[in-house]
C-alpha cells in the first residue's frame, strides 16, 4: 500500500490533496506530549476591552495597512483582539485523568482549531496572508508596550478613545511614535523598537 510523502503531486485530485494536508499535519507522539506540556503550563493570553472584528472589517484594514501609521497599527489592533477572543494554541483531547502531560493529545485532524488561524478558517485569502498579519500583530504588541498602554486596552484606544485624563500622556507618547513615520513599515517598526531599548536604559 502506498503512502503519501514529501510534496503532493500536481496530477492529486482535490481528495487525495485533503487527505495529504491532513497526514502531513499530523506529528510525532514525542511532539505532541511536549506542545502539550507547554500548552498547559503557558502564561495566560492577554484580555481586550474590544470584540473582535468582522472579516469584512479585517479585509479592509489588511487592504488599508499602507495608508498610514495607524492604519498599520489598527490592523494589528485587530489581529490582537481576535487573539484575545479566540485564544492560541491545540485543541486538546482528554484520554485520562493523570494530570500530566500523557493525559492529552492533540486532535491531528484538526490542528488550526483556536486563535487568529482558527478565526480566519473561512476566509482563504486572508489566511493566505497569515505570516504578514503577524507581522502587523507584532507591531501593534510592541506599539502598545513602547507607549505604556497595559490590558485589556487595545491599542487603536490612542486614536478612538474619549478624552480621558488618563490616557493623555500614552496619546503624547503615541504622537511622538506615529509624527514623521510616514507609510514604511520597516521605519516605524525600527522607531518602535529604538523606543523599546530607550525605556530599558531608564
Amino acid at each position: 500500500m502506498s503512502t503519501i510523502r514529501g510534496r503532493p503531486r500536481k496530477n492529486m485530485t482535490e481528495a487525495e490533496r485533503h487527505d495529504f494536508r491532513l497526514k502531513s499535519s499530523k506529528m510525532s507522539h514525542a511532539k505532541a506530549r511536549r506542545i502539550a506540556w507547554g500548552e498547559q503550563h503557558k502564561s495566560p493570553s492577554r484580555t481586550s476591552s474590544t470584540p473582535p472584528p468582522s472579516l469584512d472589517a479585517l479585509r479592509d484594514a489588511y487592504r488599508r495597512r499602507n495608508e498610514s501609521c495607524e492604519a498599520m497599527i489598527r490592523l494589528g489592533s485587530m489581529l490582537e483582539d481576535i487573539e484575545a477572543a479566540q485564544g492560541v494554541g491545540y485543541k486538546f483531547e482528554k484520554f485520562n485523568d493523570s494530570g500530566t502531560a500523557d493525559s492529552c493529545f492533540i486532535d491531528y485532524d484538526t490542528p488550526w482549531q483556536t486563535g487568529i488561524r482558527g478565526f480566519l478558517k473561512d476566509a482563504p485569502d486572508l489566511l493566505a496572508a497569515y505570516k504578514t498579519l503577524m507581522r502587523y500583530k507584532k507591531l501593534s504588541a510592541d506599539f502598545r508596550r513602547a507607549i505604556g498602554l497595559q490590558d485589556p486596552n487595545p491599542a487603536s484606544l490612542v486614536f478612538d478613545g474619549t478624552g480621558d485624563v488618563g490616557l493623555a500622556s500614552i496619546r503624547e507618547r503615541a504622537r511622538k511614535l506615529l509624527d514623521g513615520c510616514g507609510r514604511s513599515f520597516h521605519e516605524f517598526s525600527g522607531k518602535i523598537q529604538q523606543a523599546l531599548i530607550e525605556q530599558e536604559r531608564k
